[in-house]
């Protein structure tokens, strides 16, 4: 731990290590706003460096020990390994170094702050919170870890308001850094178990952070998940509840394109809300965000409005393409559960059929939800899976693959291809007006995503 917080004003010069990655963009970001003079590294270039370079910041591409010259303060996430050069030489020069999680804590904690936890929907339900607030007027700070287009398509920023969202992620223990004013747990269920290592420590890491809020904290907490239900039930005050059975519940709900219309029940009366995405999971990141902005003084009405314009996340259910009658979209779906609730939604836009296309991220989930992903493949009429992501130095090799995957899924047709040219390939020459093709997986997968949107208007009417 430093002595000194990178808000600091003996701090004028931060470099960043690995600052193409989303959630450490969005502290670059933040920097900015607030007057540091910023640079970074990372191993190549991203429409995260190439924003950030256009604002001023010195970005580096590769790792050398020269590049935190002159620096006040390096920050790196966990992913970046003690024996990276940057870091090296900043213990060698006496550069106070800090984490990710610090500097989001040093940014968010002086904040009323609104943090977003759980398993799944953090980055939905962030950026919907803040797209409210946003439209009340209340020009809040955030820090999520996508470009969100209705927040002026970034995914950080220190605004005038008093109010900060933060997407507040589990891995490496980070939320237990936070202090917000209200809090929100989305879901709770077995993952990042690399890191945790039990079910049982990841349950009581979400019990600390319960623990661990301010007196005058309110948690926002889905009332139909049995394991949040037992962590928010340790909270010494009220919580607010959302979903089946809460204060804060759907009533009906319609499906549409683009998305249902919802009749909810409130604490102030009832509401409709005609949502412009997909998905029963959609719907409970909105009734959350609601929740929310409720508690920071946001009229319900006006929040389902600004709800009703949001312009989508990048890389959920995101859009990519429509040509020839064929959609492309891309989505972050990573976990069985995800994958599912992906699945089910975009059955809601009445595709003539849908393929999806799945890259698991890491070898070590893979292994440790393979059961549940068994039968998460079910709303699809084709399923290809990608070679497992495992990035560098994040886990030791398992004996483990795609094809294992794909073998033992509960689907008439199923197959796990050997490179993603070999699946866009397949997918373009199958592609048939009225299909919808969903890229799941980690951002590795992206380059998929971008030659299917780029090739799929070249797919013959048929």
């Amino acid at each position: 731990m430093t002595h000194l917080q990178v808000t600091d004003p003996l701090v004028r010069r931060v470099h960043i290590v690995g600052i193409g990655g989303k959630g450490m963009s969005a502290i670059g970001a933040a920097l900015l706003d607030i007057g540091k003079t910023l640079s970074g590294s990372d191993l190549e270039r991203s429409p995260q460096t190439e924003r950030l370079r256009r604002r001023g910041a010195r970005i580096n591409i590769g790792h050398c020990a020269d590049y935190i010259a002159d620096t006040d303060m390096v920050i790196h996430s966990s992913a970046i390994p003690p024996t990276n050069p940057e870091l090296a030489a900043a213990r060698a020069a006496g550069t106070p170094i800090g984490t990710r999680a610090e500097a989001v804590a040093a940014l968010f904690n002086d904040r009323l702050g609104i943090a977003v936890a759980g398993t799944h929907g953090k980055t939905t339900t962030a950026a919907l919170t803040a797209t409210v607030l946003r439209g009340a007027g209340l020009a809040p700070s955030f820090l999520i870890g996508a470009d969100i287009a209705s927040l002026g398509g970034v995914n950080g920023r220190i605004d005038a308001g008093a109010w900060m969202v933060l997407e507040a992620d589990e891995f490496d223990g980070a939320f237990l850094s936070y202090q917000p004013r209200v809090a929100i747990l989305t879901h709770l269920e077995p993952d990042h178990l690399d890191y945790f290592g039990s079910v049982d420590r990841m349950v009581a890491a979400f019990e600390t952070f319960v623990d661990q809020l301010p007196k005058d904290a309110t948690l926002v907490a889905r009332r139909d998940v049995a394991l949040l239900r037992r962590v928010a039930e340790r909270h010494s005050r009220e919580v607010t509840w959302f979903g089946p059975g809460g204060d804060w519940c759907i009533e009906h709900y319609r499906p549409g394109i683009p998305g249902p219309t919802l009749d909810i029940s409130g604490p102030r009366g009832p509401l409709v809300l005609n949502l412009p995405m997909p998905g029963w999971h959609n719907a409970l990141n909105a009734l959350a965000a609601l929740a929310a902005a409720s508690l920071a003084g946001v009229d319900s009405t006006e929040a389902a409005r600004s709800i009703e314009s949001f312009q989508g996340t990048e890389r959920r259910l995101q859009l990519r393409a429509k040509a020839r009658g064929i959609r492309v979209l891309e989505d972050y779906a990573h976990h069985p559960t995800a994958v599912r609730a992906s699945l089910q939604a975009v059955r809601e836009l009445k595709p003539r059929s849908v393929i999806a296309i799945y890259q698991p991220l890491l070898q070590s989930r893979t292994r440790d939800l393979f059961d549940d992903f068994l039968c998460a493949f079910r709303d699809a009429d084709e399923v290809l899976l990608a070679d497992i992501h495992s990035p560098p130095g994040r886990e030791d090799p398992i004996d483990i693959c795609s094809a294992d995957l794909a073998e033992a899924l509960i689907h008439p047709n199923a197959e796990a291809l050997s490179s993603l040219d070999a699946i866009a390939d397949r997918v373009l020459s199958e592609a048939m007006d009225g299909d919808l093709i969903l890229v799941m997986g980690p951002e590795a997968i992206t380059p998929l995503a971008d030659r299917l949107a780029a090739e799929v208007s070249q797919v013959p009417t048929r």
